[in-house]
């Protein structure tokens, strides 16, 4: 993988609630046409894909082995603005520390580039699509929450802009 457009994430795949999202995510966020599946982030940007080497994977294992497995509900759908719709992980406490403990060992990577404080672990359902889409797909989700889910695993993820280009590079189990 090569490029300036490419980037690496580090995130937290949430297969569970995937039959219930999937659709309205690959219609409404662009991630989800680029491959991504469901998630919520730990860590956006990461080390660029060129310059991601084993020494560096050899952290991320060593670090997310001391890490434990924990539950969370998603109980509701939230905004950010009218332009995002997402389910709310709840209790959210296992992302933050995941996220300051990625941030505390790489430092150069800050969650977002630096741009929010303390980011809110969110799983995105649409980003930019149109308000009464959005509206529609919080509507037809309500039906189906709460959804139950447990974080197992943090997927290191490369790729671009282009439809179905990221990829798995490495996943690292959570300690159970």
């Amino acid at each position: 993988m090569n490029g300036t457009d490419t980037k690496s994430a580090l995130l937290f795949p949430v297969p569970e609630v995937e039959p219930y999202v999937a659709a309205w995510r690959e219609q409404l966020d662009p991630a989800a046409r680029r491959g991504i599946p469901a998630h919520v982030t730990a860590l956006f940007p990461f080390v660029p894909p060129d310059s991601l080497d084993p020494r560096t994977t050899e952290s991320l294992a060593r670090l997310l082995s001391t890490v434990d497995q924990f539950d969370f509900t998603f109980f509701s759908t939230a905004w950010f603005d009218d332009r995002v719709l997402y389910l709310a992980p709840a209790p959210d406490d296992g992302f933050r520390n995941v996220t300051r403990l990625l941030e505390s060992a790489f430092s150069q990577y800050r969650p977002y580039e630096g741009k929010y404080d303390e980011p809110t672990p969110h799983l995105t359902i649409g980003d930019g699509a149109p308000p009464d889409e959005l509206l529609r797909a919080e509507e037809a989700l309500r039906p189906s929450l709460p959804m139950v889910a447990t974080a197992k695993e943090l997927w290191l993820m490369a790729g671009g802009m282009e439809p179905n280009s990221w990829t798995v590079l490495e996943r690292f189990k959570l300690k159970s």
